[in-house]
This record gives C-alpha cells, structure tokens and sequence, in this order.
C-alpha cells in the first residue's frame, strides 16, 4: 500500500517537473507561491524536543529550530531557505487558528497576491510587514489553518559546486514532505491551486529545488493533504507528518536502534528511494526517505 501511494506521489512529481520544464518561458509574475517557506508546530517542550532532533538525526537546531539551504531550480545561483521549528503548546503565533501547525510559503509580489486574495474574499488577518529577511503577511485557509506568506530576501551565490565532505557528516539533508490531516482534502486541494497557485492534484503537489552544495542535483518537497480518517499517520494522533530526507538509511537507522528511537517498521526500498518511519519524543510519527535523486 505504501509502494503504491509513493508511485503515484512521484509519477505525479515526475509530471509536474515536466510541465514545468515546458513552461521555463512563462512570467515568473504569474507565479503565486514558489516554495515552502518553513514548517511549524506546537511541542510540550521545544528546547528539548530541539535536542532530541540534534541528538538523532543531526539536525543543526537552535532555540529557533534550524533552516535548511537549497538553490532555486530554475536559477542556481539564488539561494532559498525552508524554516524548521517547534513552538511552545501556549503560543499565540498560530492564532486565531487552533490547528497543531503552520506552514510558511514563499511567494512572489506580495503585494499583488493579497490585492488578489482580498478580492477573492479570503481572510487577511494582518498587514504585510517588512524585515531584514523580506515581507510577512498571515490568511487563513478554507479550513480554518493559519497561513504565513513569506516574501524573502534570498542571498545570490554563484560558486554552487559540490561539496560532497559537508554533505557525508549530514544525517537529515532536508525536508521531503509535509503531510496533514484534511476534513475534504480534495476542496483543499482546489482552494490552494485557485488562491495560491499551487499546482495541486488530488495527491497535493511538488515543490523542485536544487541541492545547496551540488546545483547538479535536484530534490523534490511533497505538500499533500490526507483524510482525516487516514492510517498513515499512525501510531501517532497527530494532525501533521514531516518526511525528512536522509543521506545513508541503514547506517542512520542502526544508530537509531542503539539509542532507543522507536521504530515503527522495516526499511522499504523501491524505485524513488528507501522510507522508513519512526517516532520522535513527543509521539509524532516521522517518515525518513533517502531519495535517488
């Protein structure tokens, strides 16, 4: 069953990268969001959920989570970032929505997107506010989540060579997925592509990018709404499941075991790559993919 979900999700990426490629000569201003921006959640305790990241998976975490760099796919040398981080079960950043999580997205001509959307009569909850890093603004989506719309400041870096020595020290190298629980995913779907342009099918859609320290190489980063009747989150209860992409599975898997991470099933190997799933500290079920890229 999970083979089967993951050829569809990537035969529908292979798709998108297609169409994509066939539409390089299209207005980049037609575009509405181009990537994501960061994912957030609620913890019963960040600090130590932070470490519990750093311990096991090698994240690079601070108080404020940790970013993961990229490249963009149609232009190498303009660096993105993606934002991970856990807040606190009492913040209030995530109001007035009363959802586990949020998610970031990184757009274009912010200005013009919320002219649109105000026009549309979707739900503006601030204004857009500058910063060193870009413009800011929070909606709210179809069904009552909380949405952050991010205009960034990307740096531009024109040396995108390998560098395979940092990358063999990772353990997870980005964010593959973010997956989450929907009451009718399919007008979700249809709300995100008509308001922010996502490119969505009934399976959510693929953001493409290229690797920070290798533009040769190209990653993919699912978005996909679930039924909130759906399996595949379990044992977790959680609204949200994070993929995270990792660099040698085995190797990762087996320190895992000695240091006593649950590990909820075997490593399955198909044709995008090897998956496995386990749990973090708090109970939230984790999907690991050491994708061929």
């Amino acid at each position: 069953m999970k083979k089967l979900f993951f050829n569809i999700l990537f035969i529908l990426a292979a798709i998108s990268i297609s169409l994509n490629a066939k539409c390089k000569t299209m207005n980049k201003s037609n575009k509405k969001v181009t990537g994501i921006g960061g994912v957030f959640f609620k913890s019963k305790d960040p600090d130590k959920l932070n470490e519990w990241y750093k311990t096991h998976l090698g994240l690079e975490t601070t108080k404020y989570g940790m970013s993961f760099e990229w490249r963009y796919a149609d232009d190498a040398t303009r660096k993105g970032l993606t934002q991970w981080n856990p807040f606190k079960e009492s913040t209030k950043y995530f109001e007035p929505s009363t959802s586990s999580f949020m998610i970031n997205y990184r757009v274009e001509n912010i200005e013009a997107l919320v002219d649109q959307l105000k026009k549309d009569g979707v739900t503006i909850i601030d204004k857009i506010e500058g910063s060193d890093y870009g413009k800011f603004v929070h909606i709210m989506d179809l069904e009552g989540n909380k949405i952050e719309l991010w205009e960034p400041i990307d740096e531009i870096d024109k040396t995108a060579e390998a560098n395979t020595a940092a990358k063999n020290d990772k353990k997870v190298t980005g964010i593959g997925g973010v997956f989450f629980k929907s009451k009718d995913p399919d007008k979700l779907n249809e709300w995100y592509k008509t308001h922010l342009g996502l490119e969505t099918t009934k399976y959510g859609t693929s953001f493409e990018w290229r690797h920070a320290d290798d533009s040769s190489k190209k990653g993919l980063t699912q978005w996909n709404p679930f039924k909130e009747t759906t399996k595949y989150f379990e044992p977790s209860t959680g609204s949200f499941m994070i993929n995270y992409r990792v660099g040698n599975m085995e190797a990762l898997l087996e320190q895992l075991k000695k240091d006593g991470v649950t590990i909820t099933d075997t490593i399955e190997d198909t044709e995008y790559g090897k998956f496995v799933h386990i749990m973090d500290l708090e109970g939230n079920k984790i999907e690991l993919w050491e994708p061929k890229d």
